[in-house]
C-alpha cells in the first residue's frame, strides 16, 4: 500500500513539473505572439505605402500612415466610410467599384496600375495590390489593400519619353533641315526661271507645277516636325497596323533618314487591328527605323515585315536590317535605360528601353535576333484586337 502510494505522489510531482513547463511555454508562445503582432502593427503602421483594410461592405476597417500620406484623410475621417467614397471619382469610378467586387469575391490583385484621388482632389498613380482574408467557412471577412504611390516615377517615366522623343526630333529634324535647303534651293532657281519666262506661258505653267509640289514638300515636312511634338499622353483606339507602319516609313523616307536605303515592304494581306495608340507606335516604329539607318552603309537593305500568327490572336511586325549587327556580349544589355553602341553624340541609350515600355503598355513583347556582320531583326509582337474588323466592315457597308 505504501509503495502504490510513493508512485502515485510521484506521479502528481511529475504533472505539476509538467504543467509548469506547459504553462512557461504558453506565456513565452504569447509573449512571442504579443511582440510579432507588436512587430507587424509597427511595419504596418509606418509603412511608406497605404495598407487599408476594408469589410465585406467596402467600408474602411483600419487605414494606416502610408495611407493618411498618400491619400490625406486621418484615420478618424476614414474609418467607417466607403473606400471607393474615399480615393475614387467619376472617371475612375466605375474601375474602382468593379476592382473592389472582384477582391471582395476572394481575388487576390498584384501590382495593378491605376488612378485613384486624394483628399484635395488631386490624381495619384498607384499600384494597388489585394489580398482576401478567408473565415473557416471560407467566406471573405476582410480585405487588406496595398497602394503603392508612382506619381513621381511616372512623372520620370513621361520626362524620359520626352528626352528620347527630342533626340528622335533632332535626327529627323536634321535630315528634314537638309532636304528644305535642297527644296527651297530649288525654289529659288525656279523663281529666277519664272522671272525670266513671263512671255512663254507653257514654261511658267511647267514651273509653276514644279512650285506647287515642292511646296507641298515643304508642307509636308512642317506636319511631320508638328506630329513629332505632340504629347505622349496615351490614346488607345483600334489601329491598322500596316497603315500606322507604312504612312511612318514614309515619312522617313522623305525626310531623308531613310533616302539611302533601300526599303522592301511585306505587309500581310489579311486585314488586322490592334488596340493602340498611334502617336506611341509612330515613335516606336521611328526609333527602330532609325536605328536600322544608323546600323547600315548607304544602300543597306531594311525589311519591313507584318504578318498573323498563333491562329490570327497576334500581330507580328518586323523590321530585318543588313547592318553591322549586335555582339553577343551585348545582347542581354540592349534594352537597359542608357545603354547605347552608337557613338558619342548619335546615341542616348534610351530608344530600344522605352521602345520595350510601350510595347509592353501595348500588351505586346519584342524578340531580337542579330548575328555581327549579317544583321539584326526586331520582331514587335503584338495581340490582335477582337471583333474590331467585324465592327470596322459594318460601318463601312
Amino acid at each position: 500500500m505504501r509503495r502504490y502510494e510513493y508512485k502515485s505522489s510521484e506521479f502528481a510531482q511529475k504533472i505539476s513539473e509538467v504543467s509548469e513547463k506547459l504553462k512557461s511555454l504558453v506565456w513565452e508562445m504569447m509573449q512571442e505572439l504579443r511582440e510579432s503582432e507588436q512587430m507587424y502593427r509597427s511595419i504596418v503602421e509606418n509603412a511608406e505605402d497605404a495598407i487599408i483594410t476594408i469589410a465585406p461592405d467596402s467600408k474602411v476597417t483600419s487605414w494606416n500612415k502610408g495611407a493618411c500620406r498618400i491619400f490625406g484623410y486621418e484615420e478618424e475621417e476614414a474609418l467607417g466610410r466607403q473606400i471607393d467614397e474615399l480615393i475614387a471619382r467619376d472617371s475612375v469610378g466605375k474601375e474602382a467599384m468593379n476592382l473592389s467586387r472582384k477582391v471582395l469575391q476572394g481575388e487576390s490583385i498584384k501590382s495593378l496600375e491605376a488612378l485613384r484621388y486624394d483628399k484635395n482632389n488631386e490624381a495619384k498613380n498607384v499600384l494597388i495590390s489585394a489580398s482576401p482574408i478567408f473565415n473557416e467557412r471560407h467566406e471573405v471577412e476582410a480585405v487588406t489593400l496595398m497602394y503603392k504611390d508612382i506619381s513621381e516615377l511616372k512623372k520620370a517615366h513621361e520626362q524620359l519619353l520626352r528626352t528620347e522623343k527630342q533626340a528622335t526630333l533632332g535626327v529627323i529634324a536634321g535630315s528634314i533641315g537638309h532636304e528644305l535647303n535642297n527644296l527651297v534651293g530649288g525654289l529659288l532657281i525656279h523663281a529666277r526661271l519664272l522671272q525670266q519666262s513671263s512671255d512663254q506661258p507653257e514654261k511658267v505653267k511647267s514651273i509653276a507645277e514644279t512650285f506647287a509640289a515642292n511646296l507641298e514638300k515643304v508642307a509636308l515636312h512642317g506636319r511631320n516636325l508638328l506630329s513629332l511634338s505632340r504629347p505622349t499622353k496615351p490614346r488607345f483606339e483600334p489601329l491598322d497596323l500596316n497603315a500606322v507602319l507604312d504612312e511612318t516609313t514614309e515619312t522617313l523616307l522623305l525626310t531623308g533618314v531613310l533616302k539611302y536605303m533601300k526599303v522592301e515592304k511585306n505587309y500581310s494581306q489579311e486585314r488586322a487591328y490592334i488596340y493602340g495608340d498611334r502617336n506611341l507606335l509612330e515613335q516606336v516604329i521611328r526609333n527602330l527605323e532609325i536605328n536600322a539607318a544608323h546600323a547600315m552603309q548607304p544602300g543597306g537593305r531594311l525589311t519591313l515585315t507584318t504578318r498573323l500568327e498563333k491562329n490570327g490572336e497576334e500581330l507580328l511586325m518586323e523590321f530585318q536590317d543588313t547592318g553591322h549587327g549586335i555582339a553577343e556580349e551585348n545582347l542581354k544589355k540592349i534594352f537597359l535605360p542608357f545603354f547605347t553602341t552608337k557613338s558619342e553624340g548619335v546615341g542616348t541609350g534610351l530608344g530600344l528601353p522605352i521602345v520595350k515600355d510601350i510595347i509592353e503598355q501595348h500588351n505586346g513583347y519584342l524578340t531580337l535576333e542579330s548575328q555581327v556582320g549579317q544583321g539584326t531583326t526586331i520582331t514587335v509582337h503584338l495581340p490582335v484586337a477582337k471583333d474590331v474588323l467585324f465592327t470596322k466592315n459594318l460601318t463601312l457597308s
